[in-house]
């Protein structure tokens, strides 16, 4: 019996310390499984006009066209929407907060056999903006996100892939901590008519913070005390 006491504890404080992990950390997806643009929008710093919503094999992705020459698309705290809305403005906060411990995840999804004009090159990139006035951007071309070349996009073939770009790409908010925030997508290209579409935009903590690791830590220590007291 004093053993499987002893046992449970144990369970008990590692528990503890996972549950705090866990606790701290904030997140935010965008599967558009609603079937609706949750706020994003095909324009950098407007309010509209609303992005579409495209199903490519069973999966909902936003849309956004490339005009030509350099735009971007995005969405903000004051018009997120949908499940997302809840939990947006806290994970971005918390990405300025500790950028070091956060990255921004998503699927991107180009089909170029029927663009208007292909163009001779297309690069991907993506930015945070904070109410303070902080922006940060990953650059164009970037280490981290894709470019298409002029074969690639007269090719009419179908190119696709994953991303992950941690927080710490954008640069550090000084202001903080951010009450208000946009999260946007580049387009920069010389052609009209490719459509780059987006799909599990998520900003995800990569690391505990370190004060959650002291704070588990400081419970493991408690338990693992706990434990020789009672086995003495």
């Amino acid at each position: 019996m004093k053993r499987k006491a002893v046992l449970s504890l144990g369970i008990a404080t590692v528990a503890l310390g996972l549950g705090a992990i866990q606790a701290q950390g904030q997140s935010v997806t965008f599967n558009f499984a609603d079937n609706t643009a949750d706020g994003w929008v095909e324009s950098g710093f407007g309010n509209s006009p609303a992005a579409s919503v495209v199903s490519i094999g069973g999966i909902n992705y936003v849309s956004i066209i490339m005009q030509g020459g350099y735009q971007s698309g995005s969405v903000n705290s004051s018009i997120v929407s949908g499940a997302p809305a809840a939990s947006f403005t806290a994970a971005m906060a918390a990405a300025f907060a500790n950028p070091a411990g956060y990255q921004l995840t998503y699927d991107w999804y180009v089909d170029t056999s029927s663009p208007i004009s292909a163009g001779t090159y297309l690069q991907l990139g993506s930015y945070a903006n904070a109410g303070s006035g902080f922006y940060g951007q990953t650059g164009t071309p970037s280490a981290y996100e894709p470019q298409l070349n002029g074969t690639q996009l007269a090719s009419g073939g179908i190119f696709f892939g994953s991303v992950t770009v941690p927080f710490t790409a954008y640069g550090t908010d000084p202001n903080g901590p951010e009450t208000y925030a946009r999260l946007g997508f580049i387009l920069n290209g010389d052609g009209t008519g490719v459509t780059v579409d987006y799909t599990d935009i998520s900003i995800t903590q990569v690391v505990p913070e370190p004060a959650t690791l002291a704070m588990c830590g400081m419970g493991l220590l408690g338990g693992l005390l706990a434990l020789r007291r009672r086995s003495s």
